[in-house]
């Protein structure tokens, strides 16, 4: 068995149980992936705000 195969595999044994879990209930999936999207907002957000800070101070 290939690396490849066995990656395939396991993505699609993964979206396999992103559906299902979607699927059963979907208002704490919703929930959740919303809290994931802010967090990984906040994420980009405060490395923008570095990257400027760091970029004024050589100027």
């Amino acid at each position: 068995m290939t690396f490849i195969t066995v990656r395939k595999s396991l993505t699609t044994v993964f979206i396999a149980f992103l559906v299902i879990s979607f699927w059963q209930n979907p208002a704490t999936s919703a929930d959740v992936f919303a809290d994931f999207l802010s967090d990984v907002g906040g994420f980009f957000s405060a490395i923008i705000d570095k990257t400027a800070e760091f970029v004024q101070a050589l100027v």
